[in-house]
C-alpha cells in the first residue's frame, strides 16, 4: 500500500471536500479528521500532523479580524461606507462607482472580503431600495469591488497567499502587489460587465431618491479613535516592518482597554469556523504535499495544459473548485502548490508564477457571485434581512447571481486564456 499513499492523499483531500460540500459541515474539521487517519495508514506520527497547523497564520488571520472586528461593531466601517455613497448627492448615476471604490479601498486597509462583503452587500442593497434602484446590481457590484481588493498584503486573503507563495520557494515581495494589482484589473472588468448588463435596468420604478449625508450624523468619538487606530495600525506594518498579526493584536488591544466598544462583541464578530477551515485544511494539505499527492495532481494539470493554456486552464480550476467550496480555506491550499510544479515544468520565473496565481485567485473570485458560495450566498442574505424580499423575489435573485457566477468565469478564463495577468510581473 505504500507505494500509492500518494494517489491516497489525493483522494483523501477529494472526498473531505466533497463530503464537507455534501453535508454542509466544516471542511476544516473533516480535514483534521482525515488527517488522522491518513497518518495512520502512512506512519506519520502526531507530532509531524500538528506541523501542518501554521500558528503564525492562525495569529495574523485572529489579529486582523479581531481589529476590524471593533470597527464593525461600534459602526465606524458602516459610516465610512455610507458617509461615501451620500457624498454624490444627486449624481446618482455615480453611486455604483463610490460603492465600489469604499468597498475595495475598506477591503484593502485589512478587513478582507468575506467581512466587507457581507457589510457592503447589505449597505448596497440597502442603499439601492431606499433610492429606486436595483439592489442586485448594486450588490454584485459592491461585492466585485471587496472580491477585486481581496489580495492586498494585509487583507486575510493576501496573508494567505503570501504564505503560500514563500511555502512554494517564492519570496512575497516579489508577488504580492503584482497579484493585487491584477486583481483589482479583474476587479474593473467585473465593474464594467455589471454595468453593461444592468445599464438599462438600473431603476425598479417609482421616483428616484437621494441619501442626504447630513442625515448620517457625524463620526463619534469612538469611531474617530478606530479610524486612528487603524492608521497605525497601517503604519506600523508598512513603514516599520511589523507582523500584521501582531500589529492588529497591539492595536485592538489598545482599542479595547481604552474601550470603544465591547471586546466580548468584536471577538464575536471574528470568523472562528472560517480560521478552524483554513488552518484545518493546511493541516491535510501538509499530509497530501509530504505522502506527494501534490505531485500527482500537478502532473495531472500538466497532462492537459501547454505553457500558452496554463493560465486558462488554472483561472477555470480555480472557478470549478470555488463554485464548491472555500476560496481562501480550499481553493488556495490545494491549487496554490501545484502552481509551483507546472511553473518549475514550463521554466516560466516568478513571472509565470504572479501570471497563474493571478489566473487562480480571479478564478476563484469570478464564481464567488454564485449563490452556493459564500460571495454569493452573503449578497442572497442580505437581500432577505436588509430589503426584506419574498420567497419569488429572492429565486429570482438566485438566478441571477448563477448566471453572473457561471458568466464571470467564462469571462474570466478567456482573459487568463488572452494573457491579461501577463502584463504585471
Amino acid at each position: 500500500m505504500a507505494e500509492y499513499l500518494d494517489i491516497i492523499s489525493l483522494i483523501f483531500l477529494v472526498a473531505t471536500i466533497a463530503v464537507g460540500f455534501l453535508k454542509n459541515m466544516n471542511i476544516g474539521l473533516l480535514a483534521i479528521g482525515a488527517s488522522i487517519i491518513l497518518g495512520r495508514m502512512a506512519g506519520i506520527s502526531d507530532k509531524e500532523i500538528y506541523s501542518g497547523f501554521d500558528a503564525k497564520l492562525f495569529t495574523q488571520l485572529v489579529g486582523i479580524m479581531y481589529l476590524f472586528g471593533v470597527a464593525q461593531v461600534n459602526g465606524t466601517l458602516e459610516v465610512i461606507a455610507k458617509k461615501g455613497i451620500a457624498s454624490v448627492g444627486n449624481k446618482t448615476y455615480l453611486v455604483p462607482i463610490i460603492i465600489w471604490l469604499i468597498g475595495g479601498f475598506l477591503t484593502t486597509i485589512g478587513p478582507g472580503n468575506i467581512a466587507m462583503g457581507s457589510l457592503m452587500s447589505m449597505v448596497a442593497i440597502t442603499v439601492a431600495v431606499s433610492m429606486g434602484k436595483n439592489p442586485i446590481y448594486y450588490a454584485l457590484i459592491a461585492k466585485a469591488g471587496t472580491n477585486g481588493f481581496a489580495m492586498s498584503p494585509i487583507t486575510p486573503t493576501g496573508i494567505i497567499g503570501a504564505n503560500l507563495g514563500e511555502a512554494a520557494g517564492y519570496n512575497k515581495s516579489i508577488f504580492e502587489l503584482p497579484v493585487f494589482f491584477n486583481l483589482i484589473i479583474w476587479g474593473v472588468v467585473c465593474f464594467i460587465a455589471f454595468v453593461l448588463v444592468y445599464y438599462k435596468r438600473t431603476n425598479i420604478g417609482g421616483e428616484v431618491k437621494v441619501i442626504d449625508k447630513n442625515e448620517l450624523g457625524t463620526l463619534n468619538k469612538e469611531q474617530k479613535i478606530t479610524i486612528s487606530g487603524i492608521i497605525v495600525m497601517v503604519v506600523m506594518v508598512i513603514v516599520f516592518k511589523i507582523d500584521v498579526g501582531l500589529a492588529s493584536f497591539f492595536v485592538a488591544a489598545i482599542l479595547s482597554f481604552i474601550g470603544v466598544c465591547k471586546e466580548k462583541s468584536a471577538l464575536s464578530k471574528v470568523p472562528w469556523g472560517t480560521l478552524m477551515l483554513i488552518c484545518g485544511v493546511n493541516v491535510l494539505m501538509n499530509l497530501v504535499n509530504q505522502l506527494g499527492g501534490i505531485a500527482v495532481l500537478t502532473n495531472g494539470l500538466l497532462s492537459i495544459m501547454t505553457e500558452s493554456s496554463a493560465p486558462a486552464i488554472i483561472a477555470g480550476a480555480g472557478s470549478l473548485l470555488s463554485s464548491v467550496s472555500s476560496a481562501s480555506g480550499v481553493v488556495m491550499p490545494t491549487l496554490i502548490p501545484t502552481i509551483a510544479g507546472i511553473v518549475e515544468q514550463f521554466n516560466g520565473g516568478n513571472e509565470m508564477f504572479i501570471e497563474l496565481l493571478s489566473a487562480l485567485m480571479s478564478g476563484a473570485y469570478s464564481s464567488a457571485f454564485s449563490p452556493a458560495s459564500t460571495g454569493g450566498g452573503l449578497i442572497l442574505a442580505a437581500a432577505a434581512s436588509a430589503a426584506g424580499f419574498s420567497d419569488k423575489e429572492q429565486n429570482k435573485i438566485f438566478g441571477h447571481l448563477i448566471i453572473a457566477g457561471i458568466g464571470i468565469s467564462l469571462l474570466n478564463v478567456g482573459l487568463a486564456w488572452l494573457g491579461i495577468y501577463s502584463f504585471i510581473g
